[in-house]
């Protein structure tokens, strides 16, 4: 737990100093050329894009240097999210929402730029470099993490998610049985390669934009640019809501939410939402599985 605290502390305190330096950087200064002066502000993206490379190659290597936590049950609770998952998850979700709350107050497709005055046009683009600082150190972790303990396939999806996926939501509400599912449901598998192209939308057509604070790339570049990279902000917020909604504001999701909190998931929920994994970290079938083949044993006796 202290080490959680310790990761959420220090992602505080780099909001916390990205916030204030893109509140002084967005500080009006008189700029002249000879006799003639204008009111500017510092742009970070233009001073300080090197940082994008290196916010990248940062998490590149903490993932590679993570030492991942097998799942166990102890007292009643398995390890769900170990300290790793906790920074890469929360590094990710807060940075989300702050890009996609700066960029919308900038001007989103055809939603107009909701903000008029010079310094706050500057603190939201300051803002919205810290947010881009946060979001390819959380995402170069997490792909990182993923390649390096070839934990891609677990995440995958598979022919019978789909089907798996709406029987999971239909036993909800009382409707058929729950599937069995692994550590990540059906419906998360067929999640993720969505967040892959919408989060690697977001990200190529970024480092362009990035780079035109650089060098001067053609109009219709930029526009085009621009244009898939609001298209891919939408992708990810609606991702976005999704996951919050399944998994946050449904009740039957509040184990894992406050898993990502502490750690910890009741030993009874993964039994009785996750049994293919719950058998994978005791060896014992939990008890739906055990009477799926109580009854299949029933069946071939009486054939």
């Amino acid at each position: 737990m202290v080490k959680r605290l310790t990761s959420f502390l220090g992602l505080l305190a780099v909001f916390a100093l990205g916030i204030y330096l893109a509140f002084k950087a967005s500080r009006l200064f008189i700029y002249r050329a000879g006799f003639a002066g204008s009111y500017r502000y510092n742009l970070l993206f233009t001073h300080y894009g090197w940082l994008t490379p290196i916010a990248a190659l940062l998490g590149v290597y903490v993932g590679a240097a993570s030492k991942r936590k097998a799942a166990v049950l102890l007292e009643g609770k398995v390890l769900r999210h170990d300290e790793t998952a906790f920074l890469t998850h929360w590094g990710h979700a807060l940075s989300t929402l702050l890009l996609l709350g700066t960029g919308v107050y900038l001007g989103f497709l055809f939603i107009p730029r909701l903000v008029g005055t010079p310094q706050a046009v500057g603190f939201l683009f300051n803002l919205h470099f810290v947010g881009v600082l946060v979001f390819l150190f959380s995402v170069s972790m997490h792909v990182t993490d993923i390649l390096v303990g070839n934990k891609l396939k677990e995440h995958l999806p598979e022919v019978r998610d789909f089907k798996d996926a709406i029987a999971h939501y239909a036993a909800k509400f009382g409707i058929g049985q729950k599937p069995r599912e692994g550590k990540f449901l059906a419906s998360e598998k067929l999640s993720y390669p969505l967040w892959i192209a919408s989060v690697g939308l977001v990200i190529s057509s970024g480092f362009i934009k990035v780079a035109a604070h650089i060098w001067n790339l053609p109009a219709g570049i930029m526009g085009v640019t621009t244009l898939f990279h609001d298209m891919g902000a939408i992708l990810v917020g609606l991702n976005l809501l999704v996951h919050i909604v399944m998994s946050s504001i449904m009740p039957w999701s509040w184990p894992l939410l406050r898993s990502m909190i502490t750690g910890y998931a009741p030993a009874e929920y993964v039994k009785s939402n996750h049994a293919k994994w719950y058998e994978e970290i005791t060896g014992i079938a939990a008890p739906d599985e055990l009477a799926r083949q109580s009854k299949e044993e029933g069946v071939r006796v009486n054939g």
